[in-house]
């Protein structure tokens, strides 16, 4: 019984690795998440950080939408490098389909951990 413990432990505390305390072998680009807004209509898009660790979170989206850092929210106030929760705000100015990429770095040195794409189409 003790052994089961110790591997849902072990488990649920690997699933957060990633984000929390990067790897060096960076992860895979995910399928691309799709994401509908009319025109001038504001989306979000919340991610994990940990920002203790050096890394961030950089943007690159493409003229007709607009991707700005909205929001930070502690996941455990009061803890010293504890992850936050990060929501960026899109908007979109003309109709379209556009690829935002996050990737997920230390812009020291320039290598992507983990890419995320978001395809938004502006309607």
């Amino acid at each position: 019984m003790l052994r089961i413990g110790r591997l849902a432990i072990a488990a649920s505390f690997a699933m957060l690795l990633p984000i929390t305390a990067p790897a060096r072998k960076p992860l895979p680009a995910a399928k691309p998440t799709v994401m509908t807004l009319h025109r001038g209509q504001p989306g979000s898009v919340d991610l994990q950080t940990n920002a203790s660790t050096g890394y961030t979170w950089k943007v690159h989206a493409p003229r007709g939408i607009a991707v700005t850092l909205d929001k930070t929210v502690p996941t455990r106030p009061g803890m010293a490098g504890a992850p936050s929760l990060v929501t960026y705000r899109i908007v979109g100015n003309k109709r379209g389909t556009y690829r935002v990429v996050f990737r997920y770095l230390r812009p020291w040195e320039g290598k992507a951990i983990r890419t995320l794409i978001y395809r938004v189409r502006i309607v």
